[in-house]
């Protein structure tokens, strides 16, 4: 049985520190997925957007744009 706890930790010289008890035996090993905040800059952001079309045709694009606007493509009914 997996028992999955979610909580805030800081990460000090070198070591992850729970900010919070853990229901853990000791010597317990876990696995430990890290979510991080990170700011990306008003900059960043229009870089990353001018990129996404980088490397492909003005149909292409155009072919993107079509489905991207066509509402149709995110209501439709699951393949059977």
């Amino acid at each position: 049985m997996i028992m999955r706890q979610t909580i805030k930790a800081r990460y000090h010289d070198g070591v992850l520190q729970p900010l919070e008890p853990l229901a853990l035996a000791d010597e317990a090993e876990v696995q430990v997925t890290v979510d991080t905040d990170v700011a990306v800059s008003a900059d960043e952001i229009l870089q990353r957007a001018a990129r996404v079309y980088q490397g492909l045709t003005a149909e292409q694009v155009a072919q993107v744009e079509t489905i991207a606007l066509d509402r149709r493509q995110f209501f439709r009914e699951p393949a059977a």
